[in-house]
């Protein structure tokens, strides 16, 4: 699917990204896209095939110790990109149970070891190494398909348990789907096989930097924090620190070295969709 006005949604990955060279972050910035099938997850996500990122369908746990952990540790890893983190999981209760711990350690606190007997790290990491994960899921496969009239809630899909685990909160939410006049464009373009204007390649700055804080601004983030945290399971302590380095990220991308208001209006703006409400993008 080509990307037709879908700016909000390259500016949230390309923030993500962009975190990854921020110094004195505490932990990665996460990014969870959910929207509908045919909704451009995928294509947004393969604009950024980028150093500093590796893009992969399909990932195991073995593979997550054997390539990935080296590949942070030596070759300036920031973030692992998996369009479509179903790809991942869709495996029996212990090989996904495993997959997804290790996943909720490596982008938050980070892995030091690891001693089973069928998955050993032959060294100890210090300082633990980290790596953030940008990825995909479709709208039914994380809400559910049946609705329970009587629990009001949905039933099927992987939220409840990704919020009782805790792995939930670990991430940006960022959901969305498509006004009328978007769908009418997207039809439109690909009646007319506009194949040669699709979106370029993004970028962003390889290079770390210091970049210094304002509290008083950082403080209009907080409503949001709250809102993103109470959905997810928490306060919205962790959501506010990542919208204060998404807000750092975008100083970057500008040349600044210092947060101002308009750093914080771009967050604030995307997040409009920083929910699990699916509004129109």
């Amino acid at each position: 699917m080509q990307l037709v006005q879908m700016q909000p949604l390259i500016d949230v990955i390309k923030l993500t990204l962009q975190t990854g060279y921020i110094k004195h972050r505490e932990t990665p910035v996460n990014l969870l896209l959910i929207a509908k099938p045919e909704s451009a997850k995928t294509s947004a996500m393969a604009m950024f095939k980028i150093k500093g990122t590796h893009t992969t369908n399909n990932i195991t746990q073995a593979v997550l110790v054997s390539k990935i952990l080296p590949m942070i540790e030596n070759g300036g890893l920031k973030h692992l990109i998996i369009p479509d983190f179903l790809n991942a999981i869709e495996k029996d209760y212990t090989t996904r149970k495993g997959f997804l711990n290790l996943t909720k350690t490596l982008i938050e606190e980070g892995v030091t070891s690891l001693d089973t007997f069928h998955m050993r790290t032959l060294k100890v990491y210090n300082p633990p190494i980290q790596c953030g994960l940008i990825t995909g899921i479709t709208t039914e496969s994380f809400h559910g398909q049946e609705y329970d009239r009587h629990q009001k809630r949905w039933k099927g899909g992987v939220r409840s348990n990704w919020k009782r685990t805790g792995l939930l909160s670990r991430f940006i939410p960022f959901s969305y789907q498509y006004e009328l006049s978007k769908i009418f464009a997207v039809f439109e373009f690909i009646e007319k096989e506009e194949r040669g204007k699709s979106i370029l390649k993004q970028t962003v700055k390889r290079r770390m930097i210091d970049v210094k804080g304002n509290a008083e601004l950082f403080q209009k983030l907080q409503v949001l924090s709250m809102k993103i945290g109470e959905k997810t399971g928490g306060y919205g302590f962790r959501m506010q620190r990542n919208l204060q380095v998404l807000a750092k990220a975008n100083a970057v991308l500008y040349g600044r070295s210092m947060v101002v208001q308009e750093d914080v209006d771009k967050v604030v703006h995307l997040g409009n969709w920083m929910n699990f409400d699916n509004n129109p993008l």
